[in-house]
């Protein structure tokens, strides 16, 4: 017998649904923010601000 996402508790359900979710988004920031650093550390401010500018497309294909 296998269990679905349509019996059980309502809220438990959810958590485990979007935990994968959240940690996935996690990463990505953790990502973006380490990029952010390495860039502007090495390559200057031009690069740092094409990578912030580019960061929210990123997130809002990522989130598609």
């Amino acid at each position: 017998m296998t269990k679905d996402m349509t019996v059980g508790n309502p809220l438990g359900l959810i958590l485990r649904f979007s935990l994968p979710l959240l940690a996935g988004n996690l990463m990505q920031q953790g990502y973006n923010l380490v990029d952010a650093a390495i860039v502007g550390q090495f390559l200057g401010t031009n690069a740092l601000a094409a990578v912030g500018a580019s960061s929210s497309v990123q997130f809002l294909v990522m989130g598609f």
